[in-house]
């Protein structure tokens, strides 16, 4: 074997082993999983598994990074794909797009990132907490924007309203079928309902009657 197909495989096999571990976290939590399980599932040698890495310390934070790195790239890609002149709401719709499809994609990752946080040691939990609210900061940052054009009311709660776009994005990876409907189309229905309201709109039109009169 070449220097660089060892190279390669060496990649190939740390790739493999966090997306297992990944797994094996996110379905296991962190302390019921062990380096020999993780090893197994690989298919290699217990003790191989250190060439990789170090600890399982070392091992859960490389994934959590990866995860999360992996998401963020995927989204700025989405956006990056935009005309320069895009708005805040194609902006918004890209982002939510990239997310979903993202969370679609690195399944395995998103599952131990929202599993781990309580059970992480503590360094790997501080810099997990701090990637979090600066993606947390993105999407606020989104919101405000939607805001500043027009498209979201003066008086909505950007954190409540983040917190809300999140959790039905996130909730995705559970109920997504692309037999039933590509993500675009998901994201086309939520944006509906998120902008234009779930209310019927004669309803919608009464109200705002009886609350002005």
């Amino acid at each position: 074997m070449t220097k660089r197909q060892l190279n390669t495989a060496t990649v190939d096999t740390r790739e493999k082993l966090m997306r297992l571990a990944a797994r094996a976290f996110g379905t296991q939590g962190y302390s019921a999983t062990s380096m020999r399980y993780i090893a197994d599932q690989a298919g290699i040698e217990a003790a191989s598994i250190y060439y990789h890495f170090s600890s399982k310390e070392e091992l859960v934070d490389t994934v959590m990074e990866h995860g999360a790195a992996s998401i963020i790239r995927h989204i700025q890609d989405h956006l990056d794909a935009l005309p320069p002149d895009a708005d805040a709401e194609q902006r918004f719709r890209a982002a939510l797009l990239g997310q979903m499809s993202a969370l679609i994609q690195y399944g395995d990752y998103a599952l131990a990132h929202g599993r781990l946080l309580a059970q992480l040691p503590d360094s790997v939990r501080e810099r997990v907490i701090k990637r979090r609210e600066k993606h947390q900061a993105f999407w606020s940052r989104l919101l405000e924007d939607l805001r500043d054009e027009g498209q979201l009311r003066e008086d909505v709660d950007i954190a409540l309203c983040r917190v809300f776009v999140l959790s039905a994005i996130t909730s995705a990876q559970t109920w997504f079928n692309p037999r039933k409907g590509s993500a675009e189309k998901i994201i086309d229905e939520l944006c509906a309902i998120f902008f234009d309201g779930a209310r019927p709109k004669r309803k919608a039109e009464r109200r705002a009657r009886l609350m002005t009169s």
